[in-house]
């Protein structure tokens, strides 16, 4: 390096050293004004229904076909959605119906030989969900692509190559997971949480334990049964979004899915049954944590139910927005926490609230009995769900669930779970409609029917000197597990 840049480089670092500290902000940061933050939305919203360009059509071995054309951008999406296995089907195990529905992706026959991974392979990766009424499979590409996707996926469904090698290796590595989840406090809560909401006798009721058990027993031939199942083409569709022509499309899929062989099924839906009042409420895990930690879980409508407009307005009243109650309570105004949650999911069978949060332990039982009075509010006492409140969460559900079908992926997954359950394919626009007229006495009638501030199940961790306050709330009798270190 030249003597001249030495110079210069010296003196621009002294310059870096010597300089003055960057003086502190004129003003200090500070919330906002609560005068500049907009008031709740007061417009109603128009009523009109979502446009979708459908065209349905059946094959004669019943396969439904369900396309909905949507802008020309050169992306497609698919979604094959079956009811012939549904997860709580009388007829098979839930462990069986759903390590079918992910084994059969792994190989599969085809004019070369037994392929590995074959979607995969292709260059696709198909999100693969055992649902409660059946298989979904769902994926997005460009419609280019679209072709070559729905011969893999015809051959990965119709030939799979289900080996004891392959079961085995899954297994074990998954009764790995599960023994090491529930050495550690989110284990032991989350194997308990089902058999709190449901009756012992309901399949739903079974922990990550009891589901291991099963799981290590399975075999290839009960699979191999419950495939056999599967491959029913009158109960089975296949949804295409996006850029797509019908015209173009249709013949090839009818040449495709057309052949198909007739199988009927008779799948039998056991429906959710929930555990009756009595024995324990909750489990409390007790360690020395830095945090505590508390989540009330309570069973809530299906989708299909009429009370699911309410529920999605109420999540966000309950948590799920920011502006709710008591994340502002317990985390703007207290500073207990960093945020106050609710999460709200719902299948065509049965559905779930959880409310959740991680604390300062010193606040254990006040959030505690903030989270139980806060359900017996939007039940409807002490001042029940007030307008501006109920504006935003509405404003808020309603924006979520557009959300949802904003891109073609979206809206293939909810009109295949709609086609799914016998409904119309635009079925999920009705639920905005109900959201919009929805009022405080009707949300918190729904409320009513669901929640149930006394009995719902409770998990928590806590520290040890907090564990008397807890069981000294009066809530009922708790499970209580103590941990000396993780």
């Amino acid at each position: 390096m030249r003597p001249g840049l030495v110079a210069v480089l010296a003196l621009a670092l002294a310059g870096c050293v010597l300089r003055a500290p960057i003086p502190p902000p004129r003003d200090p940061l500070a919330a906002t004004p609560p005068d500049a933050l907009p008031p709740p939305p007061t417009e109603t919203w128009p009523d009109e229904p979502l446009q979708l360009r459908l065209t349905r059509h059946q094959l004669q071995n019943g396969f439904r076909i369900v396309i909905a054309r949507g802008e020309p951008n050169g992306i497609a999406s698919v979604a094959f959605v079956s009811r012939a296995t549904p997860r709580w089907d009388e007829r098979a195990p839930q462990a069986v119906t759903s390590w079918m529905s992910q084994m059969i992706f792994r190989a599969t026959r085809t004019d070369d030989g037994v392929v590995d991974d074959l979607l995969t392979r292709e260059g696709f990766s198909p999100q693969i969900d055992a649902g409660a009424l059946g298989l979904l499979v769902h994926e997005r590409m460009p419609r280019e692509e679209l072709p070559r996707y729905l011969r893999a996926l015809d051959q990965v469904l119709r030939q799979p190559e289900l080996r004891p090698e392959d079961l085995a290796r899954r297994v074990e590595a998954h009764a790995d997971r599960v023994e090491t989840e529930l050495v550690g406090s989110s284990g032991l809560l989350d194997d308990r949480a089902p058999s709190l909401l449901y009756d012992p006798a309901d399949v739903r009721a079974q922990g990550m334990g009891d589901r291991l058990e099963v799981i290590q027993r399975l075999d290839v031939a009960a699979l191999r049964a419950r495939h056999a199942d599967l491959l029913d083409p009158s109960r089975s569709t296949i949804v295409l979004t996006g850029d797509v022509d019908p015209r173009v499309v249709l013949p090839f899929l009818g040449r495709l899915f057309g052949a198909w062989p007739a199988h009927a099924s008779t799948p039998s839906i056991a429906p959710p049954r929930y555990r009756e009042a009595g024995g324990p409420r909750g489990r409390i895990v007790v360690r020395p944590a830095l945090r505590a930690y508390l989540r009330l879980v309570e069973r809530a409508p299906p989708f299909t139910h009429s009370d699911y407009a309410a529920f999605l307005v109420l999540e966000q009243i309950l948590g799920g927005m920011f502006a709710s109650r008591l994340n502002l309570s317990v985390r703007e105004g207290s500073g207990a926490s960093y945020g106050f949650h609710a999460a709200y999911g719902a299948t065509a069978t049965e559905g779930a609230i959880e409310m959740e949060t991680s604390i300062d332990p010193s606040y254990t039982r006040s959030v505690l009995d903030a989270m139980l009075a806060e359900v017996r509010r939007v039940r409807g006492e002490d001042g029940g769900v007030q307008p501006a409140e109920l504006a935003l969460a509405q404003t808020r559900a309603r924006e979520m669930l557009l959300a949802q079908v904003d891109s073609s992926a979206g809206l293939a997954i909810a009109i295949a779970r709609r086609v799914q359950v016998d409904q119309e394919p635009g079925a999920f626009g009705d639920v905005l409609r109900q959201i919009d007229v929805l009022d405080a006495p009707a949300v918190e009638a729904a409320a009513r029917a669901w929640l149930r501030p006394d009995q719902a199940p409770l998990l928590m961790v806590v520290r040890p000197e907090h564990l008397d306050g807890v069981l000294g709330a009066g809530l009922g009798s708790f499970e209580v597990v103590t941990i000396r270190s993780e």
